[in-house]
């Protein structure tokens, strides 16, 4: 029993050495903001539909190309004319060299503004999909940063039965030295006072658990040390009327589904535009230079200047683009009715919470009242010891009545909040 009550005192010691920084939930809020792995990654998401909407990587830009090449040949040549004369030449070394700068430019597209529009409404539907991953992350650490509330509260409460299993021992052991009591008393004080050890070493490393995984999901490292706020006050302002029409608006994956609806049905006005004709210009600036062996017809050339053109293209027939309208047709039509199968369930899982948050409510209220009950038997129990009238078995009993009913109490509170905090993401309010 030594050796527990001594890794028990040391754990102890070590909480309050360590763990003197006190992490709020706003504190938490603001750390995963800042540090969670998956919401940088949806950040970086943002950044990557924001560089595709820039018109530089559309088609919104001239290019400019510049080539030249260098070229030669040996060998020989014979030409006639027709006044009879011939030219011979052998053994000849001919070369020549050549440059160009080039720009082009699209006047006129109608695809390429529209998917240009597609990709705004694309970057659109990943801000979105950042406060998801937001949300998400957050209910996460809201559930972790609770549970570790509610894990200290058990500890507390393990730790008072734990002070009340010694003052009993301690009674027994003096009425044994008085002749008043047995032996069998102090045994099995000694007993309980083990068994509530255990579980207080169980609590503790519950809590040092807790910790972990609410490091880890606000994206720090596991061994940061912290304590936390023990308040789990719950919202009695919720109304369910006022949950479900909020919903409507401000649930996230309500808002997703609208939104890739949005960017899809561009798809169908880009398939139409592809009828429409594009128009591009060009202009060039080039210079050509030849150098012939002696005896050639052309010892030396050379030219040099500028063109342009402009120039008109149109598909008048593509055998696919009826399919993929249809197909593109389709798939809106499958949008559609998943949006509103979405919206159909969330009103389902918003009534479910709200069920499951009331009955927490009631059930957390009838626990405060057993313990309040359960506080008052355990009073009057240990008074009738102190006079002889009960047995130490019967305070135990007593003892253990209020121990479960406080740890009951707890997870009352952790399972009400749990569900406010549900409720709260299901309607896009947990931001």
């Amino acid at each position: 029993m030594k050796n527990i009550l001594i890794g028990i005192f040391l754990l102890a010691v070590f909480n309050t050495t360590f763990a003197q920084n006190i992490l709020s939930i706003e504190d938490a809020k603001l750390l995963t903001l800042e540090n969670n792995f998956g919401i940088k990654i949806a950040k970086n998401n943002v950044q990557l539909a924001e560089n595709q909407t820039d018109r530089s990587v559309n088609g919104y830009l001239p290019t400019v190309s510049a080539n030249g090449g260098v070229n030669g040949s040996f060998g020989g040549s014979t030409q006639q004319f027709s006044n009879g004369q011939e030219n011979a030449v052998s053994n000849a070394f001919n070369w020549g060299a050549n440059a160009s700068v080039r720009a082009d430019y699209t006047l006129l597209d109608k695809r390429r503004d529209l998917g240009l529009e597609q990709l705004k409404e694309n970057l659109k539907l990943s801000n979105l999909e950042l406060t998801q991953a937001i949300e998400q992350n957050l209910l996460q650490v809201y559930v972790s940063y609770y549970q570790l509330a509610l894990q200290k509260e058990n500890v507390e409460v393990l730790t008072k039965s734990i002070e009340i299993s010694k003052e009993r021992l301690r009674r027994a052991q003096s009425q044994l030295e008085f002749g008043q009591g047995n032996g069998l008393d102090v045994l099995n004080a000694e007993v309980d006072i083990k068994r509530d050890s255990v579980n207080l070493l169980n609590a503790l490393l519950r809590v040092e658990n807790e910790k972990r995984n609410l490091n880890f999901a606000m994206g720090r490292n596991a061994r940061e040390d912290f304590d936390v706020e023990a308040s789990t006050e719950i919202d009695a302002s919720l109304n369910l009327d006022g949950l479900v029409a909020s919903a409507k608006e401000a649930n996230i994956a309500l808002q997703i589904n609208r939104q890739t609806l949005s960017v899809n049905e561009m798809e169908l006005d880009i398939i139409e535009a592809e009828r429409k004709p594009t128009l591009s210009a060009g202009a060039s600036y080039d210079f050509n230079f030849s150098d012939n062996a002696t005896g050639s017809f052309i010892d030396q050339s050379n030219s040099r200047g500028f063109s342009a053109n402009l120039t008109v293209a149109w598909t008048l027939y593509d055998g696919s683009r009826d399919i993929r309208k249809q197909n593109a047709a389709l798939g809106l039509t499958n949008l559609k009715l998943q949006s509103e199968l979405v919206e159909q369930q969330l009103e389902r899982d918003i009534i479910n919470a709200w069920a499951t948050y009331q009955n927490s409510i009631f059930i957390l209220k009838v626990e405060e009242d057993a313990v309040s009950t359960n506080l008052e038997n355990f009073t009057r129990t240990e008074e009738q010891v102190n006079f002889g009238r009960l047995t130490s078995l019967e305070f135990r009993q007593a003892q253990l009545n209020l121990l479960n009913a406080q740890t009951s109490v707890n997870n009352a509170k952790l399972n009400a909040k749990l569900a406010e905090i549900q409720l709260l993401a299901l309607v896009g309010k947990l931001l």
